[in-house]
């Protein structure tokens, strides 16, 4: 099955389902579901909410907390390890070719020298690249989450070893479609498909010929967490954007006033207003852009009640709620039709 419809960026939210296979994998490593929780700053209720949704930080944070935990860049999902550090010296060894070419086969040299357990081939026909990845996990429902962490990696790598952003043509997979195949748009931006005869990301050949631009020292600070190069930016982070990840974190949208915000940013008020006003916006504008995109993502990805998603999305009531969304979109909520995926 390939899936196209509602391809769209995502940078604010996430399904749990990702969560609560990290959460598994936890429980099957010998690090308990309620230490796992409390190391990640979710609630046991909250990564076992059916339909729940969280900020994608909690994403990394919770490949950061079991990495710490098994020193294996594999999470402990496989008879060997991944150590760490290995993804890192495979980065470190590209970034000293002169193309990209070059680079991914170094990476595949550093990967059969440490004696990983991923198994990784390049295959170019016609004018595309099909980057393949297999690899036995402990489990077989542990697969596809596992091939999930390494592809974005490596689609990720793809972009950083040449300073620009890389679009595949599509994902594919050979386990069958999850139930979260929602979160697969916003991780790959492309067509993704399920019940495939290979795990592989496919590109545009022309890619290979582009000249590494990468500097190790530049990213091995984002390195020492392989999976947090998915949040790599090529650019400063833009101050709406910093706004956007904090107050994502702010639980049921409690958000901070723009005291709390500014003393998190490390600027007076007046600073980070007039770095808003420079960028066109203001905390309000951002936080009723939040909202939205909160709501439209309950609404065509949950079965949530209509109370439920207006207390998450930061309304007192669901008549106040119901004017916000008539305002966004032009029609009450429950006209909104969810997102075929």
């Amino acid at each position: 099955m390939i899936n196209t419809n509602g391809i769209t960026s995502n940078e604010l939210f996430s399904t749990n389902k990702f969560i609560q296979d990290f959460c598994s994998i936890a429980d099957y490593i010998g690090f308990s579901r309620v230490e796992f929780a409390q190391a990640i700053g979710l609630s046991i209720e909250c990564i076992d909410e059916p339909q729940g949704i969280v900020a994608l930080h909690y994403i990394i944070e919770s490949y950061r907390v079991l990495l710490d935990y098994t020193k294996d860049e594999l999470l402990g999902i496989q008879e060997k390890s991944l150590p760490r550090g290995a993804i890192s010296l495979m980065i470190k060894s590209a970034c000293s070719e002169k193309t990209l070419s070059k680079a991914l086969t170094a990476i595949f040299h550093v990967n059969r020298v440490c004696q990983s357990p991923i198994t990784t081939q390049l295959i170019i026909e016609n004018d595309i690249v099909r980057w393949q990845f297999s690899l036995v996990t402990k489990k077989a429902n542990f697969s596809l989450f596992a091939l999930t962490m390494l592809t974005c990696i490596a689609n990720k790598i793809l972009s950083m070893l040449i300073k620009k952003e890389v679009p595949l043509i599509y994902a594919s997979f050979v386990d069958e479609e999850p139930v979260n195949v929602c979160d697969y748009q916003f991780l790959y931006q492309c067509p993704v498909k399920f019940n495939q005869q290979y795990n592989e990301i496919v590109f545009d050949k022309s890619w290979l010929s582009k000249p590494i631009l990468c500097q190790y020292k530049d990213v091995e600070k984002q390195l020492q967490v392989p999976l947090s190069i998915t949040n790599y930016s090529f650019g400063s982070l833009g101050l709406i954007k910093q706004i956007k990840s904090i107050i994502s974190l702010s639980p049921k949208s409690q958000f901070p006033t723009q005291n709390e915000l500014a003393s998190k940013l490390g600027m007076s008020i007046r600073t980070m207003q007039r770095k808003l006003e420079l960028e066109d916006s203001s905390y309000m504008i951002i936080k009723d852009e939040f909202r939205h995109k909160k709501a439209l993502f309950y609404l065509e990805h949950t079965n949530k009640e209509l109370d439920y998603i207006t207390e998450r999305c930061g309304f007192s009531e669901v008549a106040s709620f119901t004017r916000a969304f008539i305002r966004w979109q032009g029609y009450r909520p429950s006209q909104h039709k969810p997102k075929k995926v």
